[in-house]
């Protein structure tokens, strides 16, 4: 009886975390280069319940009487591979209409990005709003002035010369863990240069956040919600009856 609280809570916690989530891609609907995310629910392990019963003769028999589950847990949260909505932007900012990351230097190492929202400094250096320098193949893309070039292969060029070829990876989603808004680090093996690259100048790509479809799972976290929820009030009920009426036998 103990148990099928617990199993009620986790399943409770399992979608406040869902709930969680669905919050955090609604609030980032209108950020540019946000990936959706989802979270896995993993069953914990199930138990074999058995009665005790003497089905041959005296001699008491273990008989199989089915299986118990003993809760779930959000286990791990997968980005949504979904093409997003393409807005004009400024001479400076890039879109990726193909699979593929921006690669960032960042003071905690290499890190990716779809949110192509770049600037020019007054040194020429193409970098983040948050200052972020944006990696070619040579390093920092660098020497820049304000009216440069990407050919849609990725070739950054400045008075119709080649300068640097922007660094753009392929990256499972699996080996991604989010770090920002719409930032990410690489958990996996180094990644590897993207094979067809297509960039768009003076494009943003804005979030892929599907709302229809995360009011439709907000209905249904909270309907899972409210079902764990009697539960746990109806083992109560049970529990104090055994301790208040079964207790006086």
């Amino acid at each position: 009886m103990i148990r099928g609280l617990y199993t009620a809570a986790s399943g409770m916690l399992a979608t406040q975390t869902q709930s969680d989530l669905i919050a955090e891609n609604v609030a980032n609907v209108k950020t540019p280069g946000y990936q959706e995310k989802d979270g896995s629910a993993v069953a914990f392990p199930t138990l074999l319940m058995e009665r005790v019963a003497k089905e041959f003769g005296d001699v008491p028999t273990a008989v199989p009487i089915g299986e118990m589950g003993t809760g779930v847990y959000v286990n791990q949260y997968n980005i949504v591979d979904r093409p997003a909505e393409l807005q004009p932007g400024s001479n400076s900012d890039l879109a990726l209409t193909s699979p593929g990351f921006f690669t960032l230097q960042t003071p905690d190492g290499l890190r990716y990005t779809r949110k192509g929202v770049f600037k020019v400094t007054d040194q020429g250096e193409l970098q983040t709003q948050e200052g972020y320098a944006v990696m070619g193949k040579n390093g920092p893309i660098r020497n820049l002035t304000s009216d440069f070039k990407v050919r849609p292969d990725g070739a950054v060029l400045v008075n119709n010369q080649v300068v640097d070829t922007l660094q753009i990876v392929n990256a499972p989603l699996i080996n991604l863990q989010q770090v920002g808004d719409s930032l990410y680090a690489s958990t996996g093996q180094p990644l590897q240069p993207a094979a067809q690259v297509k960039v768009q100048q003076g494009i943003i790509e804005g979030s892929n956040v599907d709302i229809p479809g995360q009011m439709t799972k907000m209905i249904t976290v909270m309907r899972a919600y409210e079902a764990n929820q009697k539960v746990i009030q109806t083992q109560d009920s049970t529990l104090e009856k055994a301790v208040n009426e079964v207790g006086k036998i």
